[in-house]
């Protein structure tokens, strides 16, 4: 069965093998070669296909677009899914303490241990400094940034969940310190553990402790709301 190409006043046959030379339909605009005359064209879609002959050292029937091929029409988006894929696995051994990874994106995002360290005097407190003065109080086995939280971890030897909440209360106030002072952490997370492995987690949210800075809520409005998890 023959096929028109609509290309000129005598016909020829559709893709296939004409006497010692092969025939396909290729886009006019990028001359990428398709079985059929169906457009678009899967590579640039063009809608205006062309049937043309090759030499069968040229073509190879059902042969698509190389790798290469389809890296350089994707080149943007080829180079975002690589920054993504490399900024996660930044963030994965930045999490596991092999490096920080400090805020990829400007937008305040950090990645990795923080290491504790004692106070200054400058009236500011970092995320090392808070971790300093957790540790002045409690066994910290370590803090860390994961995107705009820090989470605290730390080892407890009470078996009482009143003296637990105390403690987790009096870490959270501490926190609440670390925003008066310029900390920009968006919340803390902390976790204590036993030494049979259970324990507890709270999460106080950054706009729960400004409420408390700025006189809202009393020590014992706050630690309550804290260890309740608004």
């Amino acid at each position: 069965m023959s096929e028109s190409s609509g290309a000129g006043s005598g016909e020829v046959t559709g893709p296939g093998e004409i006497g010692t030379r092969f025939s396909e339909w290729r886009c006019t605009e990028c001359g990428h070669g398709h079985p059929k005359n169906n457009p678009p064209c899967d590579r640039c879609g063009n809608m205006q296909f062309e049937l043309v002959e090759t030499d069968p050292d040229e073509f190879a029937p059902g042969e698509g677009a190389s790798y290469l091929d389809i890296l350089r029409e994707n080149a943007a988006l080829a180079a975002v899914a690589f920054l993504v894929v490399s900024v996660a696995g930044l963030a994965v051994l930045a999490n596991a303490g092999v490096f920080v990874l400090a805020d990829p994106f400007g937008l305040g995002y950090r990645y990795g241990a923080v290491e504790a360290v004692q106070p200054d005097d400058d009236g500011t407190l970092t995320a090392e400094e808070f971790a300093g003065l957790v540790d002045q109080e409690y066994d910290v086995q370590g803090v860390s940034w994961s995107g705009r939280t820090l989470e605290l971890r730390y080892a407890t030897a009470t078996d009482s969940s009143g003296a637990l909440g105390t403690e987790l209360g009096d870490i959270a106030v501490t926190y609440a310190e670390y925003v008066e002072r310029g900390g920009d952490a968006a919340r803390l997370q902390v976790t204590a553990v036993r030494e049979d492995g259970r324990g507890a987690r709270v999460v106080v949210q950054r706009s729960l402790a400004q409420r408390f800075v700025d006189g809202e809520l009393s020590r014992e409005q706050y630690v309550s709301r804290a260890l309740g998890g608004e």
